[in-house]
């Protein structure tokens, strides 16, 4: 990977999920000395490991893996805040002449090694407060079409029903005058020159493969580990019980649904996730593509050439 303007080159193995890309990853790391860089933004949770398909220490065939644990079930944890823990991560194994290996399918998280992203981390509460008085009063729609005359292209964004990224967006522009779209103007991001292979799959493939995780993870037992969460302390408004996975549980714990309803909804809410991870992939114009039911060798040599030109 030739150097671009003294950025740093890292190589981001991404695809929707299903693809292989832990597996693939770990054979690459072998090979190169590598440590992979998780760009998941559910698996930095403790605790919540079989329904994120969590990569384990006994998976993980020696070689390290970061940005996996990092904080409690009960914290929140935004892109920013990913940002700034892997580009510490990533410094610290080139400092040991090692290759990083950036391995996910979270956009937002991607997105941060791609482009210079403006993050906005000031709050107000009494800002915040007043909106969510506003909110009670007025309603979910009111809210909603008041953010699509402030900032249309964030509000195609969110779902009317997300009153947490609803309230935040519109708390953006209460604090700062400028809306969220302003400030995360897209530009390269000054301290990498980032080069993407995409794992993908034939769909039925992948569909398939989704189904028989999610059965794995009913066996391994997910049912437990989300009762374990809910004794924990955590509720459902939490951001990590907002997660595929997790979510799905409300209605069975609430009496509204079975837990064949909550497999199936699993199963229905991973594929319709993995063909948004396509759509979003596809927006890098350099990203190279590779179906792993043919092509996974030849994956496998144009990541060993990108890390080797280096």
């Amino acid at each position: 990977m030739d150097e671009c303007n003294n950025k740093r080159n890292i190589l981001i193995i991404a695809g929707p999920t299903g693809t292989g890309k832990s597996d693939f990853a770990i054979e690459l790391a072998q090979k190169v000395r590598g440590e992979i860089v998780s760009c998941d933004s559910m698996q930095i949770y403790r605790g919540l490991d079989i329904g994120t398909a969590k990569v384990m220490p006994n998976e993980q065939k020696g070689i390290p893996h970061h940005m996996i644990d990092v904080i409690e079930p009960t914290d929140e944890f935004s892109v920013a805040q990913y940002a700034d823990l892997s580009y510490s991560c990533i410094s610290d194994i080139f400092s040991r002449n090692n290759i990083p290996i950036v391995v996910g399918g979270t956009g937002l998280y991607i997105d941060s090694y791609v482009y210079s992203l403006s993050f906005i981390s000031n709050k107000n509460e009494e800002v915040r407060a007043r909106l969510l008085d506003e909110l009670n009063k007025f309603g979910n729609k009111y809210m909603y079409d008041k953010l699509i005359k402030i900032d249309p292209e964030d509000a195609k964004k969110i779902h009317p029903n997300n009153t947490k990224r609803l309230l935040r967006a519109l708390e953006i522009y209460e604090v700062n005058g400028k809306s969220k779209s302003e400030y995360c103007e897209r530009v390269p991001n000054p301290n990498y020159n980032p080069h993407i292979i995409v794992l993908t799959n034939d769909r039925e493939i992948i569909n398939n493969r989704i189904a028989t995780r999610v059965n794995i993870m009913w066996e391994m037992g997910l049912l437990d580990e989300v009762k374990r969460l809910l004794e924990c302390g955590l509720t459902w408004d939490n951001q990590c019980m907002q997660a595929i996975g997790y979510k799905e549980f409300r209605g069975y714990f609430e009496g509204l649904s079975s837990l064949d309803d909550v497999k199936d909804a699993i199963i229905t809410n991973t594929k319709r996730y993995a063909k948004r991870q396509i759509t979003w992939l596809k927006k890098y114009e350099n990203a190279l593509w590779y179906n792993m039911s043919d092509k996974k060798d030849a994956a496998m040599s144009k990541a060993l050439q990108l890390i080797n030109d280096n």
